[in-house]
């Protein structure tokens, strides 16, 4: 289930920008709204793309990237194509301090 506040930012975008593009079956990667100056984009996480790709489709780490690679990152989709966070230093940092 969609949080409600991914709701909220779809919804805005839709208002703001309907022609930013939104990636399908990905709304729990959505980080947040970017104001670019052709208008607001949608911004996703990198790692949460890769999770959804390995908990959702049963990919290997290795296969979810390759995946991610040519068929999100590779994409060109025009000035309203969402931003990838790469927020993999994050997740990294993150496991650092909890051990």
């Amino acid at each position: 289930m969609q949080a409600p506040s991914r709701i909220l930012i779809k919804e805005l975008l839709a208002e703001e920008n309907p022609d930013a593009y939104i990636y399908d079956g990905a709304d729990d990667a959505i980080l947040g709204l970017v104001y670019l100056e052709a208008g607001p984009v949608l911004a996703y996480s990198y790692t949460a793309f890769i999770n959804i790709f390995m908990e959702r489709d049963g990919m290997t780490i290795e296969e979810a990237i390759e995946f991610f690679d040519f068929n999100v990152e590779g994409l060109r989709l025009g000035e309203y194509q969402p931003l990838i966070v790469d927020d993999t230093s994050l997740v990294v940092e993150e496991l650092n301090v909890l051990t």
